[in-house]
């Protein structure tokens, strides 16, 4: 299972890049992804951001389907 990962603002900085495909495994949730992100990136872990799954914010219970397009969302600014 590969799960292609969107990088923006500066999480794309902390990851070095803007998008990275990456090694997932049957049911992987959310949660899951995240210590794997911590691991390789230990910056991530003090940022605050959000996960879309195939363009939907999902929560650390979600299972991410196989071939799932994930995108890190930092907080924006504005209005």
């Amino acid at each position: 299972m590969s799960i292609n990962i969107l990088y923006f603002g500066m999480l794309a900085e902390i990851s070095g890049q803007a998008k990275e495909s990456f090694p997932g495994k049957e049911n992987m949730t959310v949660k899951d992804l995240k210590e794997q992100l911590f691991e390789k990136y230990p910056q991530l872990r003090e940022k605050k951001f959000k996960v879309a799954i195939n363009q939907k914010i999902g929560d650390d219970g979600m299972i991410i389907p196989s071939s799932a397009e994930i995108a890190l969302l930092p907080p924006f600014a504005g209005g």
